[in-house]
């Protein structure tokens, strides 16, 4: 392999260091910051024994709702067993074993701090290994007190609490009056309120290329790679009285009753406890996890999934801002489609290189833009897609890129703003144009215009718009299926791939109108005269008409002769 060039593996691995925080941009020199493996004294616990205490709860109704019982069917405790996490790090353990170990650090803490992923698949579940994000991920997560620059938000800089191995470290929860624990020390902690400690995992910038732009120019800023922490701190959410965090919306409270939040004996009711479902965008993760783990918890991820679907249709509105009562047979009309962005950062976020959105706009049973067929979105001239697309340069020009360690050219960011956003450069949409927003920031909505071609058949017709929503694509799944050469994750990917739904397409949102469909209307005559006679009706009199013009004029022919003899 000649300089500069890059295996498969090379490019997962490189993403796997960029999202666990180990590579250092080179914008920056200042040194690698969180804790490093090896470096814990008192190991992060395993989340069977939180579980111990922080589970089997109901509520009044019978639902579940403490800590354990929530999160074990949540993406964040399978961040390690994702499939198509596994299928990944496999690619990048082709050519050197355990070299993706990097990549847990953000996937399992656990293994990472544990200093067991460097020996890749040697992990170790009775450690807690395969928790995924689990409960001392957060709950050990601090500021460090010598650090007066901490927390740093990007790319997984996490420190985590210690203690000496004959002692036990505290775990910090939302309360400034813990109860006593048998078990652990209990402290209250703002940091486990603040968005900044979500921001650590959920802002990630690429380790070693610099943006450019489309014609060379470097800009000297890290690519973006996912800004949802930036978009975040952009917007009105961030800026409020009383700032909705990340916390606020995907940890939502249980409302009506107090609750407690433990097992132990004479633990005290708390009003307005946390659910930790971590609601997200990744709703065709659940069914996913579903196909890879039959029987283990299938109504847990139905039920998950279900959650996250109700969680995504607040997240966005389609309205009708412009469309007929009336139209006639056969005709074209103008219909404009509004999607308001409700939600705190950008629409779609996330993982930016598979997540896309779309409008679909449909007129009785005929699709008109926005259609979907064989797993892919079709191409059509009115197509409305909210997505970011990254490049690199290539000979000068601009080549769309499949692998993020060549991403260097940011081709399209058309997703839709939060209210508010103040952008940067880093966060600036590309490819559309969403100035015009209240006080100079963005606008929140995107408006679309379609040409609606109106049925033949007079009577009424449904026109309806759905904001169509896909986690990932077919063509991401087999781009890492395909680059898998050594073992069976690519196959085992494919596999629960196809019996989950191919991560079919979720409709966010909807508006349905109707229109009246009329007979088309007869065009008006000559003169604006409102009787119409069709061609048949004037070749009938043609023949009449000539004739008395060539009689008239023969008469004044002879009239003129008389004259002149006269």
């Amino acid at each position: 392999m000649t300089a500069g060039q890059l295996t498969p593996s090379r490019l997962v691995f490189t993403f796997c260091a960029l999202a666990a925080g180990i590579v250092a941009s080179p914008a920056s020199s200042q040194p690698l910051r969180g804790t490093q493996a090896g470096q814990l004294q008192s190991p992060l616990s395993p989340a069977d024994r939180c579980t111990e205490c922080h589970s089997g709860g109901t509520t009044s109704t019978g639902a579940t709702y403490m800590a354990a019982d929530t999160w074990a069917p949540s993406m964040m405790a399978n961040a390690q067993r994702d499939p198509l996490f596994q299928a990944t790090l496999a690619v990048a353990e082709q050519d050197s074993p355990g070299i993706g170990s990097l990549c847990y650090r953000c996937h399992s803490p656990s293994a990472f701090t544990g200093g067991r992923a460097e020996r890749g698949q040697m992990l170790d579940p009775l450690q807690g290994d395969s928790d995924g994000v689990h409960c001392d991920t957060c709950h050990r997560s601090v500021v460090p007190t010598n650090d007066p620059n901490a927390p740093y938000v990007s790319n997984a800089q996490l420190f985590y609490s210690d203690a000496t191995m004959d002692t036990i470290p505290t775990r910090y929860g939302p309360h400034n009056d813990p109860m006593i624990s048998p078990r652990h020390p209990s402290m209250g902690s703002s940091f486990i309120r603040d968005a900044r400690m979500c921001g650590q995992c959920h802002d990630l910038t690429h380790p070693t290329n610099t943006r450019r732009m489309a014609d060379g120019t470097d800009t000297r800023a890290p690519f973006p790679l996912q800004s949802t922490y930036t978009e975040w701190a952009q917007s009105d959410f961030a800026r409020r009285a009383s700032p909705e965090t990340c916390q606020t919306c995907h940890m939502p409270e249980i409302t009506g009753e107090s609750l407690p939040s433990t097992r132990i004996p004479n633990a005290p009711n708390r009003a307005r406890q946390r659910r930790h479902d971590f609601l997200g965008a990744n709703e065709w993760g659940m069914a996913l996890l579903k196909a890879a783990f039959p029987g283990e918890r299938d109504e847990e991820y139905d039920a998950s999934r279900r959650r996250i679907q109700d969680y995504l249709r607040t997240a966005a509105e389609v309205t009708f801002t412009d469309i007929p009562r009336t139209a006639a047979a056969g005709s074209t009309v103008r219909v404009s489609v509004r999607v308001t962005n409700r939600s705190g950062h950008k629409l779609p976020t996330g993982y930016e290189d598979a997540r896309v959105m779309w409008l679909q706009l449909q007129v009785g049973d005929r699709v008109i833009s926005g259609d979907f067929a064989n797993d892919e979105l079709v191409s059509d001239r009115q197509a409305r897609v909210y997505q970011f697309k990254a490049g690199y340069l290539q000979g000068g020009q601009v080549v769309p890129s499949d692998f993020v360690v060549r991403h260097n050219v940011v081709m399209e960011d058309t997703r839709i703003p939060p209210l508010g956003m103040m952008p940067d450069a880093r966060t600036m949409p590309v490819g559309r144009d969403y100035s015009g927003g209240p006080g100079g920031a963005l606008r929140n909505y995107d408006t679309v215009t379609y040409d609606v071609p109106v049925p033949a058949s007079i009577g009424t017709v449904s026109v309806r718009a759905r904001l169509m929503y896909r986690t990932t694509t077919k063509h991401y799944v087999e781009a890492i299926v395909g680059a898998n050469r050594t073992d069976g994750r690519g196959r085992a990917l494919m596999d629960a791939w196809n019996r989950s739904g191919r991560a079919a397409p979720f409709a966010m949102a909807e508006a349905t109108a109707t229109v009246t469909v009329t007979a088309p209307q007869a065009p008006p005559d000559e003169g604006g005269c409102a009787v119409s006679r069709d061609r048949s009706d004037t070749n009938r009199h043609t023949p009449w008409v000539v004739g008395a013009l060539v009689a008239g004029l023969a008469a004044w022919r002879r009239r003129r002769s008389r004259n002149r003899r006269g």
